[in-house]
């Protein structure tokens, strides 16, 4: 029996260690690993999960070990990504992020909520692929939680109309409304 990584439970609050990061990048799940997990938590058998089966999901979830957990966000089926992206520990999301089954209407979804940890908004704006879609990059300015730093860096790719809008979103933070308007100002826009 090959012994499992160990990764520490890292929750709300505390950054995910670059020890954790870099364990995670070495981690590989292959297709036949999805055998261990049952085909509701795998295949996308539906589209549309009513609540109890949504429900049930969870409850299955909820009783994995870290390990698990990991090898399903690489594997699982949107709907499993879904709950696992929201996990408290924060090496949870991450693995999700690394998934090969996320597409950029995934990334688009997780960039505009607003409970999932900062590390997840950091990891997807340094993600050149994702961020090359402008939907994602709007949802990452507009959205409060995405770390200040970040949301700056981005805001120089931003259209004029999408600019005036974050400014008048009462979410953002003060700092970034005025770097919004600092931009708008150097390319002689009027608000």
């Amino acid at each position: 029996m090959v012994a499992e990584p160990t990764l520490e439970d890292k929750t709300e609050g505390e950054a995910i260690s670059p020890e954790d990061e870099k364990l995670l990048d070495t981690i590989v799940v292959k297709e036949e690993d999805a055998a261990e997990f049952s085909p509701d938590l795998v295949q996308d058998l539906q589209e549309n999960y009513t609540d109890a089966q949504r429900q049930n999901l969870y409850q299955k979830i909820l009783k994995m070990t870290i390990p698990q957990k990991i090898r399903l966000a690489m594997l699982g089926n949107r709907e499993a990504r879904n709950i696992l992206i929201l996990d408290r520990n924060k090496v949870i999301p991450m693995a999700v992020l690394r998934s090969p089954k996320l597409n950029d209407n995934d990334i688009l979804r997780y960039a505009q909520q607003r409970n999932l940890p900062e590390d997840v908004y950091k990891y997807i704006a340094n993600n050149k692929k994702w961020v090359k879609n402008y939907s994602i990059k709007l949802a990452l300015t507009n959205n409060p939680k995405t770390p200040l730093p970040t949301a700056m860096r981005l805001l120089d790719h931003l259209h004029d109309n999408d600019l005036k809008a974050l400014r008048r979103n009462k979410n953002i933070s003060s700092v970034l409304n005025r770097a919004a308007f600092q931009v708008q100002a150097k390319r002689g826009i009027s608000s």
